[in-house]
């Protein structure tokens, strides 16, 4: 037993603690240097996250707008223009260029005067999230079938609306769609909005 002893506390023991005790703290600071590292990321990311929220919050990040028109009197054919912000942030800076499609495929010349009476320009402004800001009121005419393109730019971006009315039974329905690089971002279709055999709305 006491050469046992001994042996444990000898220089022989000595060393092997050493070794164990030098083992373990090695362990403890990989362990706190992970734990550092993870630590780090995470407070990386948050910051990156705040980064892209403020930035998003300036420029207005992925959120749109699109134009209704609401509240249209079936016997006058007068509706509310309105303008309906979507997404998670603000918009600002939009303005709007409106073409009627119908004035567009009236025209009997090619000149630059009846191209221009074909639209119209609206500078809107600033959008506060989730909020809705009424026009002036327009005027559908007699016809039961109403096209408009809507060219939108943005602070954060530019989109365009097609927007296609039509009076079916005395009621007007709505189809829209949003598109963004060409890719679809939003789509409303009232129901009763003809379609064709396949079901599919001719844009």
């Amino acid at each position: 037993m006491r050469s046992t002893l001994q042996l444990f506390w000898g220089p022989a023991g000595l060393i092997f603690l050493g070794a164990f005790l030098a083992a373990l703290g090695a362990l403890w600071a990989s362990q706190q240097q992970v734990k550092f590292e993870r630590d780090l990321r995470a407070k990386s990311d948050e910051i990156a996250g705040l980064n892209r929220d403020i930035k998003n919050q300036v420029t207005g990040g992925e959120s749109f707008c699109y134009m209704m028109i609401s509240s249209i009197d079936p016997k006058t054919n007068l509706g509310i223009p309105v303008v309906i912000h979507e997404g998670d942030y603000p918009l600002y800076d939009i303005n709007a260029r409106i073409v009627d499609l119908q004035k567009l495929r009236d025209i009997k010349d090619n000149t630059f005067t009846s191209f221009m009476q074909t639209q119209t320009v609206l500078k809107i402004g600033n959008l506060a999230r989730k909020t809705v800001l009424a026009l002036s009121s327009l005027d559908l005419g007699n016809s039961s079938k109403r096209d408009f393109n809507i060219f939108f730019i943005a602070r954060n971006s530019q989109f365009e609306q097609l927007l296609r009315l039509r009076k079916i039974n005395d009621k007007w329905v709505t189809a829209t769609k949003v598109e963004r690089d060409g890719k679809v971002i939003f789509e409303k279709i009232d129901e009763g909005f003809p379609r064709t055999d396949q079901g599919q709305v001719q844009w």
